[in-house]
């Protein structure tokens, strides 16, 4: 149903939210569907300790956030915001969110959908879809007046807002939104996927769904070829949202080509909205940087601030400049990785006429090199990625499990992105200083190079053993004083033995 000028001016308010003056739309002209009571009982509450949140909502509304200056793709976000369903935290995962994207030239609405009331539904189950998909109507119905492109309105979901962005995205009979952005998104309703702190599945299904129910309703098990792309952040600490929900969205996505990026925290929890506080980062400037990619986002020139510039940023600006000065090598040979690419800055000279180009950048962890895939791997389109990653994973106490999952994380990114492109990956070599963690470092290697040789067109490069003496010691001759970073002698190893694998 188009909603008409005349329905706009007569039911949208305007008031100030924190300095902002925005239009709130209700999403209905009469009682919502479903809806069996028309007293309103929606309570908003700020704790001393704690999210702001709203609950008890039986009239839901769209927040419009228009941005000073529109970005030239002329695109828009829906937010979900979270709360099991029971209620929303509308200020730092609604208002907050939609201000960030405003400010990034994103039109963004919040969507204040209704949540679970005692005895106020005839059937709660598809009540939150259907103000999606209303919200979504409105947007799409009124895209002329806010001037936006309806190929790009996508919808942004936290927590149980993720769940419904999920099932909007995977859904057969509704619009489906152009893209999603799954922040520690609840995915699915298996019993092994859903934490025993989440109240998102038992709202609204209730404590006892039939198995129908949990498949229905679980939307990695309904990605096709037509589901949306998805950038998501989650948590590997998170105990609300487990974090193999948005493992097993993005890998169904990956298995049928959608594109996909999955930025994994190690810690951080549930509930961080756009700062992880726990790794003091914030992953909005990366969201937008993949709708960049994606084509969702076209930025004049978007950089993160200071203080919300994720780690290694200033090393891919770096990168940036060096490549608009000097365009790389077309169908190079990616190095990227950690430390012991950056200090190798005379690779070049051991690999003669092979096209090297080495982006390997700071101490970085795994994370990090997904974190920036989409900057500094995807773009080159190179015929090889050689990594050398996952020795500081190692070194900040993660498990060989854990090192081997953010590999595999890697490798479906860049294979789904460059098929044809070989993955070559270096094994973590022995390093003095971090002796006592050995039996992880083999253990760790042990588990890619299984993993790589279920993997076409890619090679696990093993240096771990020529680095040790005729005894299996370390050989400190190979390092430098801090016993970690390698000295002309270490890399010569390297080289003799990666050369038979440069294409």
């Amino acid at each position: 149903m188009k909603i008409s000028k005349a329905f706009l001016l007569l039911f949208v308010l305007a008031f100030s939210i924190v300095g902002w003056s925005q239009q709130v739309i209700p999403l209905y002209a009469g009682t919502a569907p479903s809806l069996l009571t028309v007293e309103d009982k929606e309570i908003f509450s700020r704790p001393d300790n704690g999210r702001p949140t709203v609950r008890n909502v039986t009239r839901p509304t769209l927040t419009v956030f228009l941005p000073e200056r529109q970005n030239a793709s002329h695109s828009a976000v829906i937010i979900c915001p979270g709360g099991g369903y029971l209620n929303l935290s509308i200020e730092d995962g609604g208002y907050d969110v939609a201000k960030s994207l405003a400010s990034s030239g994103v039109t963004a609405f919040v969507l204040k959908y209704r949540t679970w009331v005692d005895s106020a539904y005839s059937d709660y189950t598809s009540v939150p879809m259907q103000d999606l998909q209303q919200a979504m109507q409105i947007v799409y119905s009124n895209a002329g007046q806010w001037n936006l492109d309806t190929t790009r309105i996508g919808v942004l979901g936290f927590s149980a807002g993720g769940h419904l962005t999920a099932m909007a995205a995977t859904t057969q009979n509704g619009r489906k939104p152009a893209f999603t952005l799954l922040i520690y998104p609840v995915i699915s309703f298996t019993d092994t996927l859903t934490s025993r702190t989440s109240k998102t599945r038992s709202t609204l299904l209730g404590k006892h769904p039939s198995p129908q129910q949990k498949e229905a309703f679980s939307p990695e098990l309904h990605v096709t070829a037509a589901t949306p792309p998805a950038f998501l952040v989650q948590a590997e600490d998170d105990s609300t949202s487990l974090v193999g929900n948005s493992l097993a969205y993005y890998h169904a996505l990956v298995a049928h080509k959608v594109s996909a990026q999955l930025l994994l925290y190690q810690k951080g929890g549930h509930g961080f909205a756009m700062h992880n506080k726990a790794q003091d980062e914030y992953w909005m400037p990366a969201a937008i940087r993949w709708m960049g990619l994606n084509g969702f986002y076209q930025p004049e020139d978007v950089k993160p601030t200071a203080a919300s510039a994720p780690p290694f940023w200033n090393d891919i600006i770096a990168f940036k400049k060096q490549d608009a000065s000097q365009p790389p090598p077309a169908n190079s040979i990616l190095f990227v990785g950690s430390s012991s690419f950056t200090r190798w800055m005379d690779v070049k000279n051991y690999f003669p006429g092979y096209p090297i180009l080495n982006r390997g950048f700071g101490g970085s962890v795994l994370t990090d090199v997904i974190r920036y895939a989409y900057d500094i791997i995807i773009p080159y389109k190179p015929k090889q990625v050689v990594i050398y990653c996952g020795e500081n994973d190692l070194g900040s106490f993660l498990t060989p499990e854990e090192v081997l999952r953010r590999v595999k994380t890697l490798v479906g990114i860049i294979r789904q992105n460059l098929p044809l492109t070989t993955i070559s990956y270096v094994s973590i070599k022995p390093s003095p200083v971090r002796d006592k963690i050995q039996d992880q470092v083999k253990e760790a290697n042990r588990q890619i190079k299984a993993y790589l040789k279920t993997q076409k067109n890619a090679d696990f490069i093993d240096i771990y053993g020529a680095m040790l003496d005729a005894n299996g010691k370390m050989r400190e001759e190979l390092y430098k004083e801090d016993r970690l970073h390698m000295k002309p002698e270490g890399y010569a190893i390297w080289q003799k033995i990666m050369l038979p694998y440069m294409r």
